[in-house]
């Protein structure tokens, strides 16, 4: 999914969104006349397109200098179009060449060289660092890139060094690429190379593949870029020719994700929920089941065998999963003794028919084991992955899930940032069959914002290779009507319904037991009964 908004002049406003009709048909952006708007539409992970010209927001001047200074980090793409027709026409270019953002059309431009979209360390950053080497900032930009994913030449060139020892350079093994009119690549950090010196290369071609070789301490892509004589020229404050290769970039469509491969062929995000919180379902829950017309259902580890064979009577093609976890807030527990705990009720729920489990909730809080049955993500996720390697040993068909996590940064001995959390668990990430993602907002704007509702986003980018599951998410804001919560969670669902990368959506849930009031609707109605009414 893209998020794309078109900030247009206030003055003559209707003719400039009528220039722009054909556009939103082709791709569907959101239009606005007010900046700021634009600017916290989605951010940061929108695209503000707008027409450039003198006096065309008169009232914030420069226009790109106002958006860059009050609201850093969003992607703009400025068009020079002083009226509806020009701009009408540059929009018809697009379309007919499919170039969305108008890279394309530039001189000279370079394509995305990893499967992520993720910059991990962004042109100029941390000077505080990087001023002992005498630049100004970081020389270059870092793309995420797993161990051994695959690394694409960004422009047409010739090859004109290989670095091959990984050790005795900063860069370790790397690969420079000579371009039209001066410009020159480095991409660094490799563990293979696919290329020599000498030879011609196409954008998008494999040149290698990426690791953490050279002064690094995990695996990316840096990438700098060079044009010769710039530094001479004064067009850049760094040395060596560097310049920025962040304008240049064409940010990549979303990878289409193909979730066969997962077992996984609805085709469609599934609108489920969680079934009764902390015990069994009930009649009344049963029949919210049928109310809401839910595709998918989260059941409690000893769900009853009736319950489940109810479920499928209601609907035969129901999505069944659970959620594998104990008491973990106590003692250490450790993977002998989680098994142990949860077996059991495994062998019976396989028995019945289901496949999917999610491997506990929330590891990097301490509630929930972090600081006393592991101290990092790297101490779960081996714990996760023994935990895995003897149920496969058993249940050989089951899908297990990395679980979702508190999304958020550290708070002293109550959560590990999650960020981090995830990068120490990612061997155990890699390994696992889905991943699980949990989101909660406070109010209808933070549903739609990077750390609320739409934290997924950032799982979308870092994991392009896996099927991903919400497996819970909520609004547990207290005194909010069950009405106004149940029209959040039903935008919510209509925002994920066209996401092919994710398989299924939770909320949390339909009817809780005593010692849950926190998920407690606050009046008879729940989220099945309100979607039930209506379409999505």
């Amino acid at each position: 999914m893209e998020f794309q908004i078109l900030l247009l002049p206030k003055d003559d406003y209707w003719e400039w969104v009528r220039a722009c009709k054909e556009y939103v048909l082709a791709y569907g952006p959101n239009m606005t006349h007010d900046p700021h708007t634009a600017a916290r539409y989605m951010a940061p992970a929108q695209v503000i397109t707008f027409p450039l010209f003198p006096k065309g927001f008169d009232e914030h001047k420069d226009i790109e200098r106002w958006i860059r200074q009050n609201y850093t980090g969003i992607r703009m793409d400025p068009i020079a179009a002083s009226t509806p027709l020009e701009l009408e026409e540059e929009l018809s270019r697009r379309i007919t060449s499919d170039d969305r953002y108008g890279q394309r059309k530039k001189s000279f431009y370079l394509l995305w060289p990893t499967d992520y979209t993720v910059i991990t360390q962004a042109f100029g950053a941390n000077p505080q660092i990087y001023g002992r080497w005498d630049m100004p900032g970081h020389e270059g930009l870092d793309f995420r890139a797993l161990t051994n994913t695959n690394i694409y030449c960004s422009a047409d060139g010739e090859v004109y060094r290989v670095h091959t020892n990984p050790k005795d350079h900063p860069y370790g093994l790397h690969i420079r690429v000579r371009h039209k009119n001066g410009y020159k690549t480095v991409y660094a950090h490799l563990r293979k190379y696919f290329v020599k010196t000498g030879q011609r290369v196409k954008a998008g071609e494999i040149i290698g593949k990426a690791d953490s070789t050279g002064a690094t301490a995990g695996a990316h892509l840096h990438m700098t870029m060079k044009r010769d004589g710039s530094t001479k020229r004064s067009e850049t404050n760094y040395p060596k020719d560097i310049i920025d290769p962040s304008p240049f970039m064409v940010w990549p469509k979303r990878m289409a994700k193909s979730l066969d491969r997962y077992g996984w062929t609805p085709g469609k995000c599934l609108i489920g929920a969680h079934g009764r919180i902390g015990g069994m379902l009930t009649a009344s829950d049963l029949d919210q089941v049928t109310t809401g017309r839910l595709e998918a259902l989260f059941i409690n580890l000893s769900e009853s065998e009736d319950n489940i064979n109810h479920l499928r009577r209601i609907n035969p093609s129901i999505f069944l999963a659970a959620r594998l976890t104990m008491e973990f807030s106590d003692n250490p527990v450790d993977p002998a003794t989680f098994i142990g705990r949860i077996d059991m009720d495994v062998a019976r729920l396989y028995r019945l028919g289901l496949r999917y489990f999610e491997l506990h909730t929330k590891p990097n809080l301490q509630g929930e084991g972090w600081g006393r049955s592991w101290k990092n993500g790297e101490g779960f996720g081996n714990f996760f992955l023994e935990v895995v390697r003897n149920l496969k040993a058993r249940y050989p068909d089951s899908r297990i899930g990395f679980p979702g996590i508190s999304i958020g940064n550290q708070i002293s001995g109550w959560r590990a940032g999650s960020l981090q959390f995830l990068e120490e668990a990612e061997d155990a990430i890699s390994q696992s069959d889905w991943l699980g993602v949990n989101c909660h907002w406070a109010d209808y704007f933070s549903m739609r914002s990077l750390e609320g509702g739409r934290s997924y986003e950032t799982y979308l980018k870092r994991y392009a290779d896996k099927l991903l599951i919400i497996t819970e998410f909520s609004n547990p804001a207290v005194g909010l009507g069950a009405t106004s919560r149940g029209e959040q969670y039903l935008d919510y669902y209509r925002m994920l319904r066209e996401e092919d990368s994710i398989g299924a959506a939770f909320a949390l849930g339909i009817s809780s037991k005593e010692g849950y009031e926190a998920i407690v609707w606050d009046d008879e109605k729940t989220i099945a009964s309100i979607i039930g009414a209506r379409s999505y």
